[in-house]
């Protein structure tokens, strides 16, 4: 299946948007795959747009770029109806979450926060980063992550991504985001 774009505005008609949010280490762009998988599968359009990447700029120009940068491509991807649309990321607070709703106008928002026991996020952080810069700093975010008082307000629902398979918790996201 092919969509051609054409110029006009975007309807965004039938686009989700599937926020992935959790700590560093617990699992966002790892399960981000494994539902890009599950729904190719079962050929549902989707796509899974990495803010991460979006961002990687020397020297960081800010967290907002990201968000312009969705912004900015948005109109590309509303324009493929039905498409379901994952995003692996942190959430600062509620305020980044409604820029974000901000920066993909006219879509339905899920997010599903990813969870695992504080020392897993650390092991998993300290396996995967190329030094103890980074080390260090992942730990210390997973600390701060933890210290927060305002993610039950933030999420729609919350899924742990430890001990079970990526299949399995993949499963659990797209079933509890009507994506089934």
């Amino acid at each position: 299946m092919r969509f051609e774009l054409t110029p006009g505005k975007p309807s965004s008609v039938g686009i989700e948007v599937l926020i992935l949010h959790g700590a560093p280490g617990s699992g966002k762009t790892t399960l981000s795959r494994g539902i890009a998988e599950s729904l190719r599968m079962s050929k549902a359009p989707h796509a899974v747009i990495d803010l991460d990447d979006l961002s990687m700029v020397y020297p960081s120009p800010g967290r907002d770029f990201a968000r312009q940068n969705l912004k900015a491509i948005w109109p590309n991807f509303a324009a493929i109806p039905e498409l379901k649309v994952i995003i692996p990321s942190v959430l600062a607070n509620a305020d980044e979450a409604a820029q974000l709703r901000a920066a993909a106008p006219g879509s339905r928002f899920i997010v599903c926060e990813l969870s695992a026991p504080e020392h897993i996020l650390k092991q998993r952080v300290t396996e995967r980063e190329p030094n103890e810069y980074w080390q260090s700093r992942l730990r210390d975010f997973v600390d701060l992550y933890h210290s927060r008082t305002d993610l039950a307000d933030i999420r729609d629902f919350q899924v742990i991504t430890y001990d079970r398979s990526v299949e399995e918790a993949a499963r659990e996201v797209i079933q509890r985001a009507g994506w089934s």
